[in-house]
C-alpha cells in the first residue's frame, strides 16, 4: 500500500514538474500553437481590414515581455509600409501601429532620422575630426517639444510623403539638430568659437546642413572609468543657431547663448 501510494506522489510531482517546466518554457519562448493562431489572427485582419493590398506577413515572433505575439507586416511595394499586429496568447488582436506608422508617416520619419544620424556620424566619428567626442549626433526634428518655437520652412511629419527620397543633408538646414559634447583641457569662449567653426565647416564640406547645435564643452574625466566625475566648469550652449556660426562677433554671440542657456536651466529648477 505504501508502495502504491509513493508512486502516486511521484507521479503527481513529476506531473507538477512538467507542468511547471512548461509554464516557464511557454512564458519565455511561447508555444507553437499559440504562435500558430496569431498568424491565422493576423491574415484574417489584413483580408478583412487591408483588402486588395500586397500586405504579407513577414514574421511572427513571441514577446517574453509582455506574453504576446507580434505579426510583422510588410509591403513589396512600399519600403515605409511596415508595420506591427499585437496579438495575444489566445489569438486576440490587441494593438494595430498602422495609423501611427504608416498613414502618421512614423516609417519615413524614422527613415530619415537615420539616414541623417548615419551622415552626421561619417564626420564626427571620422579619424579626422580633431576633437575629442564625447557624445555627438545628429538628430532630424518633425515634431517641436511642447512650448518650442516652431521653425519656419521646416517640414512637419504631417507633411512627409511615404517612399519619397529626400535630401536628408538639406533637410537638416530646418530640421536638423545637432548633439555635440566635447571634452577638452582649455575650456574657454575661444576654444568653444574654434569646435563650432571647424564642425560647421567639416559638415559643410561634407553636404550635411543643419539648423542648431546643442554644444558642450567641458573637461575630460578625472578617472575613465567614471565619466560623471570631472573638473568644475564648462560651457553650455543649448541651441546655438548654425546661422550663428561665423566667425565676426561669434564671442558674443557665445556668451548670450550661454547665459540665456543658464537661465532655462535654473527656471526648469525652480519649476520643480
Amino acid at each position: 500500500m505504501k508502495k502504491r501510494i509513493l508512486k502516486i506522489s511521484a507521479l503527481c510531482l513529476a506531473i507538477v514538474l512538467i507542468v511547471g517546466v512548461c509554464w516557464f518554457a511557454n512564458g519565455l519562448v511561447g508555444n507553437p500553437i499559440s504562435k500558430m493562431v496569431a498568424r491565422h489572427t493576423a491574415e484574417k485582419h489584413l483580408e478583412a481590414t487591408y483588402p486588395n493590398t500586397d500586405y504579407t506577413i513577414e514574421e511572427v515572433s513571441y514577446s517574453f515581455k509582455d506574453g504576446g505575439y507580434y505579426a510583422h507586416i510588410v509591403s513589396p511595394s512600399s519600403m515605409d509600409g511596415h508595420f506591427t499586429l499585437r496579438i495575444s496568447m489566445f489569438g486576440k488582436l490587441r494593438y494595430d501601429d498602422y495609423s501611427s506608422r504608416v498613414q502618421g508617416h512614423g516609417n519615413v520619419a524614422n527613415r530619415l532620422f537615420f539616414e541623417y544620424r548615419e551622415m552626421v556620424d561619417t564626420v564626427l566619428g571620422s579619424r579626422s575630426y580633431p576633437y575629442t567626442v564625447s557624445m555627438g549626433y545628429g538628430d532630424l526634428e518633425f515634431e517641436r517639444e511642447v512650448g518650442t518655437e516652431a521653425v519656419e520652412g521646416a517640414i512637419k511629419r504631417s507633411e512627409l510623403v511615404n517612399d519619397r527620397f529626400y535630401n536628408v543633408g538639406e533637410l537638416g538646414a530646418k530640421n536638423g539638430k545637432l548633439v555635440l559634447y566635447i571634452d577638452s583641457d582649455t575650456v574657454t569662449n575661444e576654444k568653444a568659437a574654434e569646435i563650432l567653426l571647424k564642425t560647421k565647416e567639416l559638415l559643410d564640406r561634407s553636404g550635411i546642413s543643419f539648423y542648431s547645435v546643442h554644444f558642450v564643452l567641458r573637461y575630460p574625466p578625472i578617472d575613465p572609468e567614471k565619466s560623471y566625475q570631472r573638473p568644475e566648469g564648462e560651457i553650455n550652449l543649448k541651441d546655438f543657431l548654425y546661422a550663428d556660426i561665423y566667425e565676426d562677433g561669434i564671442m558674443e554671440r557665445i556668451e548670450k547663448c550661454a547665459e540665456d542657456t543658464r537661465n532655462y536651466y535654473n527656471e526648469k529648477d525652480e519649476a520643480k
